[in-house]
């Protein structure tokens, strides 16, 4: 089945001198499917490529290991005559680089992470129970500040937005959160998502949450603190301890996990209080972090294992995501500036990092230079290759 040959004219009017290309709707997964959902504001005149063409040849680049506008246009040139296979209205000449600079920094950000967020979801199974990150990380020089939502087991980004500001993360989570689902997934988070709200939000949508306190709820904190530094007698408190080694470095890792609480505190949702002691050590130093935590845990997942296992799920967004963009991806030194560009920017990052994750990559260095070298892969992992172009 073909697309309207009038949906086929708003993307051709203005390649007269190219043929007239119609293109059969590609099974979900396909990522040009939900780019073709963005709103586009850019006007008719001088318009050459439409703009699920200028997103997917930026996927493909920052796939290949392009880190800037410059690099992401000599990759297309680079790979013009494979990429009209699979990339739908794809002029004769590629976009250059004011091109993709101009079309990133005006673009509509509430469209674009609904798709990508859409896309990643159709992707992404989740199971029953799996943990699910919230997290935010500041970029381009403390200018953009990106909250994700991350599944720990697939270890992939399921919704993004970005701000202007660290001190909006409180107002952006819940709009991540409406985007994921939450019912049957144990949500977990840092301290300044710690409050009564945000955990009433999770269990009316028929989630679980473990959650890190802090200073910011003062209260609590004291009343976790007391309990497990001078237990009452008889007090139902469950023990567990790991040791990991890794790259010369040692890692202790000890839980206390309770009950006794729950009436006491009156949380929303509130089924277990817990305390965690990491001891780390290696050649030059010796450290010890004391934190101390809430949870909603439905009885299937509440043993002191599974909490474990939802703790170091949430640590390790740090080392998944936040690190990869900064350390293969040259987030930090970027000097893409201007307007929605470093929103745009990062959250392809991320949809290119939860790609990679599908597959058996065990390095990025690599996989760019997998990608670079059979750009027909790449069309296959992100259901590119499931497009039909038709040349009339």
């Amino acid at each position: 089945m073909l697309l309207s040959r009038s949906l086929c004219n708003e993307y051709t009017s203005t390649l007269k001198s190219c043929p007239v290309f119609l293109i059969e709707p590609a099974p979900v997964t396909s990522l040009w499917y939900f780019l073709h959902t963005i709103t586009d504001y850019r006007r008719a005149q001088g318009k050459r490529h439409p703009l699920p063409t200028i997103l997917i040849l930026a996927v493909l680049a920052i796939c290949s290991g392009a880190d800037s506008f410059q690099a992401v246009s000599e990759w297309a040139v680079n790979y013009q005559c494979q990429l009209k296979s699979v990339v739908p209205f794809l002029a004769f000449h590629t976009p250059d680089k004011s091109t993709f600079h101009r079309v990133f920094a005006h673009l509509d950000t509430e469209s674009f992470e609904l798709a990508l967020g859409n896309f990643l979801q159709s992707i992404t199974h989740l199971q029953k129970g799996e943990g699910i990150a919230l997290d935010g990380k500041t970029t381009a020089k403390d200018r953009l500040h990106l909250v994700a939502a991350f599944a720990h087991k697939a270890q992939a980004v399921l919704f993004q937005k970005a701000t202007d500001t660290k001190g909006k993360e409180l107002i952006l989570a819940p709009l991540v959160l409406e985007r994921v689902s939450v019912k049957d997934r144990i949500i977990t988070a840092d301290a300044l998502h710690t409050h009564r709200g945000f955990c009433e939000t999770i269990v009316k949508s028929g989630g679980g949450y473990v959650l890190i306190v802090k200073g910011n709820q003062e209260k609590l904190q004291e009343d976790l603190k007391l309990f497990f530094e001078n237990p009452p007698f008889k007090a139902g408190i469950e023990t567990y301890q790991a040791l990991e080694k890794s790259k010369g470095r040692i890692e202790k890792r000890m839980l206390w996990m309770s009950q006794d609480l729950t009436e006491y505190l009156n949380w929303p949702g509130l089924t277990h209080v817990f305390k965690v002691q990491r001891d780390r050590s290696d050649k030059t130093q010796k450290t010890t972090e004391v934190i101390y935590g809430i949870a909603s845990l439905p009885e299937e997942y509440s043993s002191i294992q599974n909490l474990g296992r939802y703790l170091r799920g949430h640590w390790s967004i740090e080392n998944k995501l936040h690190r990869v963009r900064d350390v293969s991806f040259h987030e930090d030194s970027s000097t893409i500036r201007t307007g929605k560009a470093p929103q745009v920017m990062a959250m392809l990052r991320n949809l290119v990092i939860s790609v990679f994750k599908r597959g058996t990559i065990k390095s990025y260095p690599q996989a760019f230079r997998r990608f670079s070298a059979h750009p027909e892969e790449l069309f296959a992992f992100l259901g590119l290759n499931q497009v039909k172009i038709a040349v009339i």
